[in-house]
């Protein structure tokens, strides 16, 4: 699915849904902005490839390939996040967003007869949650699909990748990925605090390596927790 059909169908949700959600709930619609910070982690297949010279064939050492190894950590990367909302409805609402958020993650390449090396992914999307949710009060519980496009990545994983394939990799981020979000915050005199889980369901990255015995490929995902404080108009 493009990002253009994503949009659209959120769109076409947020039609379709915010007329019940108003006539529940009685009129309401509140407008805001949101800023924070998102604690992401990288989630990738482990795998190994041989190592490659120039000229694509693979580095020897007493007569055997040598491999290296992607494998995950568990290290965090710090980004941020802020963009706009807007609330449909009151004790059950409906709150489509439009974010604009770091993210990112490490994982060790681990070179045999080399140093250990980590290797920092950072990228920029934009991010469209659809979440569906009810208050108690002054807190507030929601949950929903999201849909993000990257717009920027650092060359990191070009760079940790140029040795093992002889394939010209122009993008390691895919264009859209969809996930979800689930979380609670908390309203008070127009100041909101939310705290959420995102999680993807599709890959951000899915870069394919020629191996002399059998295709490996690296797969990415990313989950993070995310930490916003805002204002509703």
């Amino acid at each position: 699915m493009s990002f253009r059909l994503a949009v659209l169908a959120v769109s076409l949700s947020v039609s379709a849904l915010a007329f019940p959600c108003q006539a529940q709930s009685g009129k309401k619609m509140t407008v805001g902005l949101r800023i924070g910070a998102n604690f992401s982690q990288l989630n990738t297949l482990e795998f190994q490839t041989p190592r490659l010279m120039q000229n694509g064939m693979p580095v020897l050492s007493g007569g055997q390939v040598v491999y290296d190894f992607f494998q995950s950590n568990n290290s965090r990367t710090t980004g941020i996040v802020g963009g706009v909302f807007v609330r449909l409805g009151n004790k059950v609402f409906l709150q489509p967003e439009l974010l604009l958020s770091s993210k990112g993650g490490t994982f060790d390449l681990v070179q045999t007869g080399l140093m250990t090396q980590q290797v920092n992914v950072k990228f920029t999307t934009f991010d469209i949650p659809l979440l569906v949710g009810f208050r108690l009060g002054p807190l507030r519980f929601n949950a929903g699909p999201i849909a993000s496009v990257t717009v920027s990545e650092n060359n990191s994983l070009k760079e940790a990748f140029k040795q093992y394939t002889t394939q010209s990799i122009d993008k390691t981020a895919k264009q859209a990925v969809f996930g979800y979000q689930a979380g609670g915050g908390l309203s008070l005199l127009g100041l909101q605090l939310d705290l959420r889980y995102e999680g993807n369901l599709s890959d951000f990255s899915s870069v394919g390596f020629k191996t002399p015995n059998n295709d490996a490929r690296f797969v990415g995902k990313t989950s993070l927790w995310q930490i916003t404080a805002g204002f509703a108009f």
